[in-house]
């Protein structure tokens, strides 16, 4: 009990001193970012900050992952309340989640853009980040990414995420239309080019013929949805 009690004071420390990093970093670089100073904004002892948090880009990088758990969970509800739907509907809704999510800290995310390009250890940090949360989207939707095909697919995501957000970063209306418009035109041209590398090879069967046999449509999607 001890043990679980000093875990969770430890993860309370971090969550605390992450919020107060990510705060700074809407104005801040993130080189202008002291831990000692977060420590005084989120009122923890600087040797303790240090103990708990190692550095500040690891506390940009938790909160990131805080973010990430959120998207998951809220999109996970969504999904769960829209009934039956094409993996590709989910992963859109997923992923246009997340978006969502981070639009209020377009900031950051330009704060960290600039800071990965001097500092691959972050570069590293983020891609690895992007790419768990999409493999937990897409194995959540339904496509759980197994072998050397799955793993085409999920990094043929992170490409289609890495792309769009070009749009997202300048994308100022209400609802996001523009990023929605783009997130589906690229998903489907990565679908076009998932089939023709023969990445969906362990896709099941969509069409009944006569007699109860099944085959491929080919003018259906991967997951189902027409590619026109």
């Amino acid at each position: 009990m001890q043990d679980t009690a000093e875990a969770g004071q430890a993860q309370n420390i971090f969550n605390r001193l992450a919020t107060a990093a990510w705060q700074q970093l809407g104005t801040q670089a993130l080189a202008d970012i002291s831990l000692a100073h977060i420590a005084m904004l989120a009122d923890v002892e600087p040797r303790l900050a240090v103990a708990v948090a190692g550095d500040v880009q690891q506390l940009i990088l938790g909160k990131m992952a805080e973010l990430d758990d959120i998207a998951i969970l809220e999109s996970f509800a969504d999904i769960e309340d829209a009934g039956d739907i094409s993996i590709r509907e989910k992963i859109l809704e997923a992923l246009m989640h997340r978006f969502e999510i981070y639009a209020p800290y377009r900031a950051q995310i330009d704060a960290l853009n600039r800071a990965a390009c001097r500092r691959p250890d972050l570069a590293l940090g983020l891609g690895l980040g992007l790419q768990t949360v999409t493999r937990r989207i897409l194995a959540m939707a339904g496509d759980p990414c197994d072998g050397w095909q799955g793993l085409a697919r999920s990094k043929g995501v992170v490409g289609v995420v890495l792309i769009v957000a070009r749009v997202w970063m300048k994308d100022d209306s209400a609802d996001l239309a523009p990023t929605m418009k783009e997130l589906d035109r690229r998903l489907q041209q990565a679908e076009e080019w998932g089939v023709s590398m023969r990445v969906f090879g362990s896709a099941k069967p969509r069409r009944a013929a006569a007699g109860g046999t099944y085959y491929d449509d080919p003018q259906a999607g991967r997951y189902g949805v027409d590619n026109d």
